[in-house]
């Protein structure tokens, strides 16, 4: 508050220190009498003619932003962070000789204000995450910007990259695997094999923002149902991540994460399944738990066509998602195996990695009944958590490990000639795969 060395002018500076002290714990929190002065400091701004562009004017409308968020007034909030958002996306979009082109001083300044654009593009999708439309369509105009950046500064590499905006480069995630080498990276995807170097620097200074508002993005996709678009979201952040060099605990935490969104959509996929089945099963008299094995001619009489697609089109998509679930827990393990060793070694977060992705492949398997397979991968999880202290997903390895054990004496399965293996069984595989 009281730090001397900052770059407003003085008289701007004398307002911002009582908004300051205003919403300080001294000055008891009243974010009404902050939000006053940074406005009058706004008002000041524009009458010393300060460039709006700057990190000093934008700053003070981020303040405001935030007065109006702690006052509970979160439209107000959205109206400012927006009219930040269109001025960073008129001056990047603007072409060099323009007036608002002009503005920009060079590649480095450029790049600054890219990460300055992916900030507050984050902070309008927390503000509105009620429309996801609108979500979606936020963080691809504003990562198609960075994505262009990243491009112009290596056509030989970055450009072959999946664009987020090209129908055209559509990939599949069938028979997709990259490998990591010291300094480049071989992706294979089908037949096709490309090398690309590893170049940091292209995504500096806005690395994090980058891969946070990519998240976000397939996050987005999987909640709207759009799998084939998150799917062209992973894979181009996971390409964009290996070329930038990421730590590979990121990449694989980032990767579990996307198989543990796509099993939640699974679920939410089927809660709509059972939804249409009690309507049908009430609109044609047919009890709910024969819905399923129902001859189609008898559901065709009783029920709309309409609704009939849409129920077939939740298994679908219920399908699907679960599938490419599994495909996401994989590619962290086979990601993990093709990192050298003594990258592996030691390496906690890694550790963890692996562990989780085993736990989510257990988890899937286990709701698609598959009982040896889940057992198998859910003491594999615990024994590899044990192994790297990672103490928190033990607990929930204990719960999804109960709940199987409950379903199979529910179904009495058991097959004394084919026991599960023992954690001691597991830990001696892990050794001599040494992964």
């Amino acid at each position: 508050m009281f730090w001397p060395k900052h770059t407003f002018p003085k008289s701007v500076a004398a307002i911002l220190r009582k908004g300051l002290w205003a919403e300080s714990e001294k000055g008891e929190n009243d974010y009404q009498l902050a939000l006053k002065y940074y406005l009058e400091a706004l008002e000041h701004c524009n009458e010393i003619g300060m460039d709006t562009l700057s990190d000093e004017y934008t700053g003070i409308q981020l303040k405001v932003g935030e007065m109006f968020e702690r006052l509970n007034m979160p439209q107000d909030a959205a109206f400012v962070y927006n009219e930040i958002a269109t001025l960073y996306l008129m001056v990047l979009t603007a072409t060099p000789e323009s007036e608002q082109g002009r503005r920009i001083n060079d590649r480095e300044h450029r790049r600054h204000l890219i990460q300055k654009d992916l900030r507050i593009a984050t902070k309008l999708v927390e503000l509105n995450r009620d429309n996801p439309q609108l979500c979606r369509a936020i963080l691809i105009t504003h990562l198609i910007i960075a994505q262009d950046e990243v491009r112009k500064q290596s056509p030989s590499s970055a450009s072959q990259l999946a664009k987020l905006t090209s129908p055209d480069e559509v990939h599949t995630t069938d028979n997709y695997k990259a490998t990591v080498h010291d300094d480049s990276i071989v992706i294979r995807n089908g037949d096709v094999v490309t090398s690309f170097k590893k170049s940091p620097e292209l995504w500096e200074p806005f690395a994090e923002e980058y891969f946070n508002a990519m998240d976000l993005l397939g996050a987005f996709c999987i909640s709207l149902g759009d799998l084939s678009m998150a799917s062209k979201v992973k894979i181009s952040m996971t390409e964009s991540m290996l070329l930038a060099d990421v730590e590979p605990h990121k990449i694989l935490l980032s990767q579990c994460n996307l198989g543990s969104l796509l099993y939640l959509q699974a679920e939410e996929f089927q809660a709509q399944e059972i939804a249409w089945r009690r309507k049908f099963s009430q609109q044609s008299g047919i009890e709910y738990e024969k819905i399923k094995k129902q001859v189609q001619k008898e559901l065709e009489k009783a029920i709309p066509a309409a609704d009939k697609i849409k129920y077939e089109e939740s298994i679908a998509s219920k399908d699907k998602c679960l599938q490419l679930s599994i495909k996401s827990y994989e590619s962290v393990l086979e990601f993990a195996k093709g990192l050298p060793q003594e990258i592996v070694k030691g390496n906690t977060a890694v550790g963890e990695g692996v562990a989780l992705a085993t736990y989510g492949l257990g988890v899937v398997y286990l709701h698609l009944s598959q009982y040896d397979k889940a057992e198998r991968l859910l003491r594999e999880s615990r024994v590899r958590s044990k192994n790297c202290g990672y103490d928190e997903l033990i607990t929930q390895i204990e719960r999804e490990l109960n709940k199987l054990f409950k379903e199979k004496k529910n179904l009495k399965i058991a097959d004394p000639k084919n026991p599960a293996p023992t954690d001691e069984d597991i830990e001696i595989d892990i050794l001599l795969k040494k992964t």
